[in-house]
């Protein structure tokens, strides 16, 4: 919201205008009483399979995520869809059931196993799933038992699971100040393991461009599907907001999920502060008293208009904080998107 004139800046907008977003995205040097305290990101576990919790991941298997749109696709089934047939490109198998064409029963499967399967095409599956993955420095940030990066990797995997799950086809992209890495949507358990290397393998770094990803990721893609964006928003707002509905204008399903480390949420800092910029290391000191209220009220401001401009257009909004464990969050946004269609 703009100031009024003769009116000082608010806090948010001076910060801004300083170091981009700052209190959003910073690690942060506590400066209090000649005792310097150093608080950075939760150090990273380097196994790749954390991001495959067997516990967490069978909670979804009777959630299917059913698109709200009429996407493309090949079955009838959840997803509507105006298109049929099949490609060339074999994908895996399905259990036979009745009322399948039987052109696609697999014989050789059938005389090993003595068992129906459907030879399933890459074109087969219901929806084309897009997980868009801000991997951008402020990604890094955390300061409970995991980072924003990785609680948005315990999204995608979840996600991703889930998608396969249900015959869908579930996809990559890592994004920063640029589009980045592409992982195109696949429905076999062998992706799943590609894209735990992709994001294992390119861990947050750089600034942050959202707007010009997006607007890259609508160009590019020229089949209607769902896309889910997990990202911080630090970003300039209104150009971010208006990247993201572009999409929706495109045809897609969207989902925001906006991820916040609880310091940001709750900006719980006394003594003087020096807030470091993960993108760019420019430092500010503030004093957290005097500057809370102005804060809070700015933040809950960018919520509102994030929550208002992508709701108005049919785009699921969700705000999540990385001290709600991400099984918990998921779940409950699945059981909330469930009772909307039913």
């Amino acid at each position: 919201m703009a100031n009024a004139p003769g009116t000082p800046p608010s806090l948010l907008d001076a910060l801004r205008t300083r170091a981009r977003g700052l209190a959003n995205r910073f690690h942060r040097e506590v400066v209090q009483r000649g005792n310097p305290q150093i608080i950075t990101e939760s150090p990273r576990n380097k196994d790749p399979r954390r991001y495959l919790d067997p516990a967490a991941l069978d909670r979804f298997a009777l959630s299917p995520l059913i698109a709200r749109l009429v996407v493309e696709g090949f079955i009838n089934g959840l997803h509507r869809s105006p298109f049929h047939g099949f490609s060339v490109e074999f994908a895996d198998h399905r259990e036979y059931v009745p009322g399948d064409d039987l052109k696609y029963l697999d014989w050789q499967v059938f005389a090993r196993t003595d068992r129906y399967y459907i030879k399933r095409y890459e074109e087969e599956t219901n929806l084309r799933c897009y997980i868009l993955l801000d991997r951008s420095a402020s990604m890094g940030f955390g300061t409970g038992q995991v980072t924003k990066w990785d609680y948005g990797c315990f999204l995608t995997m979840c996600l991703a699971y889930l998608m396969m799950k249900q015959q869908d086809a579930a996809g990559l992209s890592l994004f920063g100040a640029k589009p980045g890495i592409l992982l195109p949507p696949r429905c076999r358990t062998s992706h799943l393991r590609q894209m735990i290397q992709t994001m294992t393998a390119n861990p947050p770094v750089g600034g942050t461009n959202v707007a010009t990803s997006l607007r890259a990721m609508a160009r590019n893609l020229k089949r209607r599907g769902l896309i889910v964006l997990i990202s911080d928003l630090i970003d300039e707002p209104a150009e971010t907001l208006k990247s993201i509905r572009l999409l929706r204008s495109h045809g897609h399903d969207v989902i925001v999920f906006q991820i916040r480390d609880a310091t940001e949420v709750e900006f719980p800092f006394d003594g003087a502060t020096v807030f470091r910029d993960l993108e760019t290391g420019e430092e500010l000191e503030v004093d957290p008293v005097s500057v809370r209220e102005s804060y809070l009220q700015n933040l809950a401001e960018e919520s509102a208009m994030f929550r208002k401009g992508l709701v108005e257009v049919g785009i699921d909004y969700v705000p999540l904080n990385t001290r709600q464990p991400y099984d918990e969050a998921f779940t409950a946004y699945l059981h909330r998107r469930s009772k909307l269609r039913s």
